[in-house]
């Protein structure tokens, strides 16, 4: 008889991973901030469904691109081992990474372009840039041990690794909750401005400004689905070598399915992964970045049926291949932007997975 429980400890999720890979099962695992356990779960009877349903998530960061939602319901957990172990591999056409990366002359000429447009006034006051960092890899035998190097060194992120043969493999650390379920609702949070960890001097203007875009939207957001019970606060969240600024919204309002997915409709992509104004900012990033951000400042988490979400940012993140992996890094750019600086904050983000290689 099977045990339909999801979690399993860190070296057993390492297991079940190089499992999956291996026989070519879509499969999820997440470890949770604060937790000792991870939740695993595969889907071998049937495969993933392309929309947004029960069981784990996955948004793209466009959902105007050929980059399709997608949701994974387990039917197979850990202690399933055994038949997964016993299964023959699937054959599947895997996509290739393609394109290359951006490189720092032309990172920085773009970005100067930008803060030019900002401070002439053009249509936006803010938008997030990213550039990717692209290496060989043999993945199979690389990420299932690297999960639990993330899980052991980001204990206060949400660690997560998501795999669909054929459409995408994605695994990080991120800080940033899009919307998670509380006893007494929802929450979810405006995350942005960034700076060296432990730094003791007062935020820029800069940062504030950037924070601020986003805390403004969402809480406009919330007003226009008729949420007015909701209390904030401001702080400063550490993650990993970089901090932020950090407004948490708790919304007080009863689980239902229907509220929490016009929300997640209205707030994503928040300016946190993109700009002021929406949706404008999207075709700017369109025509600046040179490869696609497919699932990358997305969304990814469980959700059920009875309204309840654990649902994150894809942030802090990274694209896989058989052969290789593709890690995405990004900064919110304003008027106030210095190229140089905008730079550094992309390797000072890079770190948290580069540093766990």
């Amino acid at each position: 008889m099977n045990d339909f429980s999801p979690y399993c400890s860190v070296d057993e999720a390492s297991e079940l991973i190089a499992c999956c890979l291996a026989k070519n099962v879509p499969f999820y695992v997440c470890r949770y901030p604060e937790e000792e356990q991870c939740r695993f779960g595969a889907q071998v009877r049937t495969y993933p469904v392309h929309r947004l349903d029960n069981g784990f998530r996955v948004m793209p960061f466009d959902m105007r691109s050929s980059d399709m939602p997608f949701s994974i319901y387990p039917d197979t957990f850990p202690a399933d081992k055994e038949r997964l172990q016993a299964l023959p591999a699937r054959n599947v056409e895997e996509r290739a990474l393609v394109g290359e990366d951006i490189d720092y002359d032309s990172y920085i000429g773009c970005v100067n372009w930008l803060v030019d447009m900002m401070e002439t006034g053009k249509d936006f006051s803010k938008l997030v840039y990213s550039r990717t960092i692209t290496r060989p890899c043999d993945t199979k035998t690389f990420l299932p041990q690297y999960y639990a190097r993330l899980c052991n060194l980001y204990r206060s992120a949400y660690v997560f690794i998501v795999h669909y043969p054929g459409v995408c493999g994605w695994i990080g650390a991120t800080p940033e909750v899009l919307l998670v379920s509380q006893p007494q609702g929802y929450a979810t949070m405006a995350l942005a401005g960034t700076r060296k960890a432990g730094s003791t001097e007062e935020w820029g203007s800069k940062e504030i400004e950037e924070q601020q875009y986003v805390t403004q939207y969402i809480a406009e957001k919330l007003q226009q689905c008729g949420l007015n019970d909701v209390t904030m606060h401001t702080c400063t969240k550490q993650a990993a070598q970089v901090e932020h600024l950090c407004t948490h919204f708790d919304i007080k309002v009863q689980h239902e399915a229907f509220l929490r997915d016009r929300l997640l409709s209205s707030l994503h992509p928040t300016p946190a992964v993109a700009g002021v104004p929406m949706p404008y900012v999207m075709s700017v990033i369109d025509s600046v970045e040179t490869l696609s951000r497919r699932y990358y400042g997305g969304y990814l988490g469980e959700a059920w049926s009875d309204g309840s979400c654990k649902l994150y940012v894809n942030l802090r993140s990274m694209e896989f291949t058989s052969d290789a992996v593709r890690l995405y890094v990004g900064g919110g750019l304003t008027a106030q932007s210095v190229a140089q600086d905008e730079w550094n904050e992309t390797c000072a983000k890079s770190q948290t997975l580069l540093s766990a290689f």
